[in-house]
């Protein structure tokens, strides 16, 4: 269950916090466009103006970009290499570590890719149906099928990649306002399905990157006991594991706490890589630590609301909150500590894209043209 701890707040007896020194971000060398992902070394993908790009800060160089052939496609991630991947002319494809040139994979898009270059292969040319493979580096494929969790549904799309032993897919089943979504861990051929769905009745549930070792958060509602429950779930041990209950809500009034997804369903950058997570209680950010205590941020003045939009290791999350007029900011947050986090003059937050452990943060900004370009924040290190 989930056990909140409040922030200490200052004595009333005049105390009053140094202000935090606010840290500037940049933007990333233009046309518009829009980032997707980050490695651990810091190189960022994505696309501008409809073509995938990278971009790598140089040492005397600073941000520079790299695009990716002139073809249009959509970049689904990047290893740990540095090596995007994603989907040109509806074939899938993984650019090399030089940019330069790109390996097709049997396939008609990459959804995910892991941090050694396993790629999530959708395979069917059309949809609502369709299947997905675990591509290796070296072309093995591994069917994701076969298995009652799997087969369960007619279409299967692969949500995030742990390793080419781990991933996380999604299931459907049923039709028009009656289809569900399904999300189910597959480790070595074994699966296990979490216990939260998608529904046009109640909402979408929320699905963290899958770690390595089948470490992966989720949360909505689940009917596991045959009533709609509200549940936050943190599974360790892959399959068949534990689930560690984080919260449970079964009526109105009690907290609900949760990840925060976009329309893929998928929270790609709220689980860290020693099991803190970044998420939300009610209207407020929080954050749990590896053991699962829950630490509650509070709202900052003038805020209505915010989330934990991102998460690294060693207990630092980043904050996106919204102020009473719709202005959106972010902030860095360690052990009830907040830093500012400004976006350039003229730009507003749109989302966050990643905070990797080195320090390095990625998010879309935007202007009052309505154009979009990916901003970065270098963050300090913390032991």
């Amino acid at each position: 269950m989930i056990n909140i701890l409040a922030t200490t707040a200052l004595l009333a007896a005049g105390l009053t916090a140094p202000a935090a020194p606010v840290i500037s971000a940049e933007l990333l060398p233009g046309p518009a466009g829009t980032a997707v992902d980050v490695s651990p070394l810091g190189v960022v993908v994505g696309t501008a103006q409809g073509i995938p790009q990278r971009w790598a800060k140089l040492p005397r160089a600073g941000w520079v970009r790299q695009q990716l052939g002139t073809t249009p496609g959509t970049v689904a991630g990047v290893t740990d290499l540095g090596e995007a991947a994603g989907t040109v002319n509806s074939q899938a494809v993984r650019w090399s570590v030089s940019g330069l040139t790109a390996t097709v994979i049997p396939g008609t898009r990459v959804d995910a890719i892991g941090a050694r270059g396993t790629a999530g292969v959708y395979t069917a040319g059309s949809e609502p149906l369709g299947e997905s493979d675990l591509v290796d580096r070296d072309g093995t494929r591994t069917a994701l099928r076969g298995t009652p969790e799997l087969d369960a549904g007619y279409r299967r799309t692969v949500a995030s990649v742990g390793s080419s032993r781990t991933a996380v897919v999604w299931v459907t089943n049923g039709i028009g306002k009656g289809t569900t979504a399904r999300p189910v861990l597959w480790r070595d051929g074994a699966t296990l399905r979490l216990p939260v769905f998608s529904s046009f009745f109640l909402s979408n549930a929320c699905v963290s990157r899958v770690l390595p070792d089948g470490t992966v958060v989720s949360s909505g509602f689940s009917n596991d006991s045959g009533t709609p429950t509200w549940l936050m779930t943190k599974h360790v041990g892959g399959v068949p594991g534990t689930d560690v209950v984080l919260n449970r809500a079964t009526a109105s009034g009690q907290p609900i706490a949760g990840l925060t997804c976009d329309s893929t369903q998928s929270s790609l950058n709220t689980l860290a890589a020693d099991g803190g997570i970044a998420g939300r209680v009610d209207q407020q950010a929080a954050y749990w630590d590896p053991a699962g205590t829950a630490h509650v941020v509070p709202l900052a003045a003038g805020e209505v609301s915010a989330i934990g939009a991102a998460a690294s290791t060693r207990g630092r999350i980043i904050v996106k909150a919204t102020e009473a007029d719709g202005t959106v900011r972010l902030a860095l947050w360690r052990a009830g500590e907040r830093t500012p986090l400004a976006t350039p003059p003229g730009w507003a937050v749109r989302d966050v894209v990643e905070l990797t452990d080195a320090g390095l943060l990625v998010a879309n900004v935007s202007n009052a043209e309505g154009e979009t370009r990916p901003a970065a924040w270098h963050l300090p290190r913390q032991g």
